[in-house]
């Protein structure tokens, strides 16, 4: 009798350990490359967001490739591209729309998203209008979707340093506001204060130049892709006088990203800093801050709420690693992880279902986006209006003109090659 229980307790062990090892087998592994790879606060966020995938869907193995930046995921993907590999997931970031995301496309590299989307409801409501509207392609085809949105054509200002300088608040009148910087200036220099109105870095010059052309040639607006700045109109001109009036009351550099511009308004070297309302997390908690959209000839305001390239899915051919990835997709335009991105990381979720409230974002992101969301006139973000390439080529050599280091024949020559 021992002897049999013996040999059923056997034979249950076995058949666990061999119905383990299947379902080992059996699991799914996809590859994920993106570029929340740092070690600041919201890229470790991201991360566990990304890892907490699997705890939901036990089935599937999320290899991750986490990167230090989106340049750095573009670099990657183009390498393995250029080898044959396709990647099952790529999260650019806003980032290689003329290089791997043209490039997927282009060689059907990349899935298209529209009948997924078109036979789940609830995806259907998950994915942002923004998205739908730029980047479905005139054969109504979806290559990419991003699980955030980017509200950004302002800048945060340092309360307390406005008022120092006599100034209870920033003027979204051009004119005006170009004053309120001079003003800056003058008052730093005369008190022997250390700070000035802000950083021209290439970042801040192309949303600088965007805002502005805004205003003079309106036509900006329309037929987004593939622009070209027409550099003799007049209406380009101005925008140079404009930038070149503010470049004699700021430090110009050409060697700052936007953690280097960041690390000077915490510092309260500069009294403002361009950059999104997603920047609310990284800004020192201690600075009393607020935001405003770039100022305007008519003193409405001018603001950006747009997609960026986001999530793009490879297409591999491979069934079940497709349908990993789509998980995936869901998983990450879900409610529930829309709340966790903007809770965890103070980014403005896609997902249209989910309303940023002071209790949830903070008082200081909630106002940020609601000085975003209450301005009339909104655009595309630069990198959608010229492409990352064309964008920081213009940065470039706009910053290097603005310092004195190019000539104006040199401006036009760069911009035009």
């Amino acid at each position: 009798m021992a002897k049999k229980v013996f040999i059923l307790f056997l034979l249950l062990v076995i058949l666990c350990i061999t119905g383990c090892s299947r379902q080992k087998e059996e699991k799914v592994e996809i590859t994920f490359i993106h570029g929340w790879g740092s070690t600041e606060a919201d890229h470790v966020a991201m991360r566990k967001i990304y890892e907490d995938f699997e705890k939901e869907h036990p089935e599937i193995k999320l290899n991750m490739i986490s990167m230090p930046s989106a340049t750095d995921v573009v670099s990657k993907v183009g390498d393995l591209l250029t080898v044959g590999e396709i990647p099952d997931i790529i999260f650019t970031a806003g980032d290689g729309r003329e290089s791997i995301y043209e490039f997927m496309v282009e060689k059907g590299y990349a899935l298209d998203l529209m009948p997924v989307i078109n036979s789940d409801p609830i995806l259907q409501e998950s994915v942002s209008p923004s998205a739908l509207n730029y980047w479905v392609t005139e054969e109504n085809q979806l290559f990419t979707v991003s699980d955030v949105l980017m509200l950004s054509g302002g800048y945060w200002y340092n309360k307390e340093l406005f008022r120092e300088a006599g100034i209870e608040k920033p003027s979204l009148v051009r004119e005006e506001w170009l004053r309120d910087c001079e003003k800056i200036y003058e008052y730093s220099i005369k008190n022997e204060r250390d700070f000035l109105p802000l950083i021209l870095d290439s970042n801040h010059v192309v949303y600088l130049t965007d805002a502005i052309l805004t205003d003079e040639i309106p036509e900006m607006l329309e037929n987004r892709e593939n622009k070209e700045i027409n550099l003799y109109s007049i209406g380009f001109r101005r925008t140079l006088s404009h930038l070149e009036r503010l470049a004699q009351s700021s430090d110009v550099v050409n060697s700052f990203n936007y953690r280097d511009t960041l690390a000077s308004f915490n510092a309260k070297e500069t009294a403002m800093y361009v950059n999104g309302v997603w920047a609310s997390s990284m800004i020192d908690e201690g600075l009393e801050v607020g935001y405003m959209p770039f100022p305007t000839e008519d003193g409405k305001g001018v603001a950006s709420i747009s997609s960026g390239v986001g999530y793009i899915l490879g297409d591999t051919g491979e069934e079940e690693q497709i349908r990993a990835s789509i998980e995936f997709l869901k998983y990450m335009l879900s409610e529930q992880v829309a709340g966790r991105i903007l809770k965890e990381t103070g980014q403005i979720p896609s997902n249209p279902k989910v309303e940023i409230t002071e209790e949830v974002a903070g008082m200081r992101l909630y106002q940020a986006v609601q000085s975003v969301q209450s301005t009339e006139k909104i655009i595309e973000v630069p990198a959608n209006i010229w492409g990352t390439t064309k964008k920081d080529l213009y940065g470039d050599i706009l910053v290097l003109y603005l310092d004195q280091k190019l000539t104006w024949s040199q401006l036009h020559s760069g911009m035009i090659d």
